[in-house]
């Protein structure tokens, strides 16, 4: 992030976890972690699952636009209210010169990053060759990454990139494929002796909710109040 946007969405995230929305903003949090995985408080991307949920609750949850009138610049303001329209995607990284380039293999869409972005200068170098699910949110010289950046194993690429593919052919949501990503990436990170083949496929797409009656049981229910 630039440093004026890192300033802005560290405030958002400060005025959504104190009171008087902190049980509201961590209830999306805790529904976003259920969905793509909870790691132990010991596991190394445990604290980066957590950025990559919060940041989805001020992008997709609305928080950055509920909270923007907390802020007490308009020019803040402006930048937060950016935030819900950051494009969320299956980011692979490229060189053009000095530039760096994302370019999401889930919709086609290329972004040209901004040198001043923090964020993508402390991780690129760290990651070639490897896909990440991400948020980049535009400005008028470019466009910037935000820290719920959440990077896969680079051994993983060729099946994200069979795993998006199918999801494109079949008209899948891209949030429900980032959220499906990152399930596979947590399997792949907790499970023993999984590999990426077995971690990262179509078949993995569609998300259970370990919470919901089963299909069976609604089926009974049903036939007995029939009676």
């Amino acid at each position: 992030m630039t440093p004026v946007l890192s300033a802005v969405y560290d405030e958002l995230i400060s005025q959504a976890t104190r009171a008087p929305v902190a049980a509201e903003f961590d209830a999306w949090v805790k529904r976003f972690l259920q969905r793509t995985g909870t790691f132990s408080a010991d596991h190394p991307e445990a604290l980066r699952r957590l950025d990559a949920a919060r940041e989805d609750a001020l992008c997709r949850g609305g928080w950055a636009a509920r909270l923007a009138g907390t802020l007490s610049d308009p020019a803040e303001q402006t930048l937060a209210a950016l935030l819900p329209r950051a494009h969320r995607g299956v980011f692979l990284f490229e060189q053009v010169g000095a530039r760096h380039v994302v370019r999401d293999i889930a919709t086609g869409a290329a972004f040209l990053l901004v040198p001043r972005d923090s964020v993508g200068r402390e991780i690129i170098d760290d990651n070639q060759g490897s896909v990440c699910v991400a948020r980049v949110v535009g400005g008028a010289d470019g466009c910037a990454l935000l820290p719920g950046v959440v990077f896969h194993r680079a051994d993983a690429t060729p099946y994200i990139e069979q795993v998006t593919a199918a999801a494109r052919a079949c008209g899948m949501q891209v949030d429900d494929v980032c959220d499906a990503l990152l399930r596979m990436d947590h399997a792949l990170q907790t499970l023993s002796r999984v590999r990426p083949a077995f971690a990262y496929r179509a078949e993995a797409l569609v998300w259970r909710d370990p919470t919901a009656t089963p299909m069976w049981k609604r089926r009974e229910s049903s036939r007995g109040t029939a009676h």
